[in-house]
């Protein structure tokens, strides 16, 4: 079943944006799993997650805009110094916006269910949109990321039971752990309702990592 949904999944561009889609065969208004990769990515490669979604999910993984200053796949926002650099951040949700606003307009959505899942530098991403605008979400999933500094020195809004899921090894060689444990907390202090999960591994997410987020998200259907 799982190779099979991988089949259905098209490679287009939604008002210009490239992105992998996998629409449900079913009728009515679909949840939606908005992926979003990490540094130096692209569409295909946070393909393997939807692997953990159920048929039900319309499952749509974006290309960022910026490409990486390395000329090796894409990039959200730039580094200034070694920290987030929040006019690029910000340029990237509104790019986030449009790319949702025209999503909706092409098929059926269901608003009450949508999640967005982000890896590394895409989970920074979910997690700043998550901030920005945390009523539009039925929850947020971070594998192996991190809230950028800059927004955790703001004034934090409620986010009133929002339900987060962060997996992180535990041998993270470019995130460290400490990062993640320290998110957990502070998103725990402002109401998250917070799934955590640690593994035994570097910069990726491991086997009981995808058991559990296939779990979650089935429950948030």
């Amino acid at each position: 079943m799982a190779e099979e949904l991988h089949t259905l999944a098209e490679r287009l561009e939604i008002s210009g944006m490239p992105c992998r889609l996998r629409v449900p065969q079913c009728e009515g208004a679909h949840p939606l799993l908005l992926m979003l990769h990490g540094y130096e990515g692209d569409e295909d490669v946070t393909w393997i997650f939807s692997r953990a979604a159920s048929p039900e999910w319309l499952i749509a993984s974006l290309r960022a805009p910026l490409t990486a200053p390395t000329n090796r796949g894409y990039s959200w926002f730039n580094f200034e110094g070694g920290k987030t650099d929040p006019l690029t951040l910000q340029a990237a949700l509104g790019y986030l916006d449009v790319f949702i606003t025209a999503l909706k307009a092409r098929y059926p959505i269901d608003d009450a269910r949508m999640v967005m899942l982000g890896f590394s530098q895409g989970a920074s991403m979910a997690y700043a949109y998550m901030l920005a605008e945390p009523t539009r979400l039925r929850g947020v999933v971070s594998l192996c990321g991190f809230i950028p500094g800059y927004l955790t020195k703001r004034i934090i809004p409620p986010l009133n039971g929002l339900p987060i899921l962060i997996l992180h090894g535990t041998q993270d060689e470019v995130i460290a752990i400490e990062i993640a444990r320290k998110n957990r907390d502070l998103l725990l202090a402002h109401g998250a309702q917070v799934t955590y999960f640690e593994e035994a591994v570097g910069h990726r997410v491991g086997a009981g990592g995808m058991r559990l987020l296939s779990k979650w998200l089935a429950e948030r259907l």
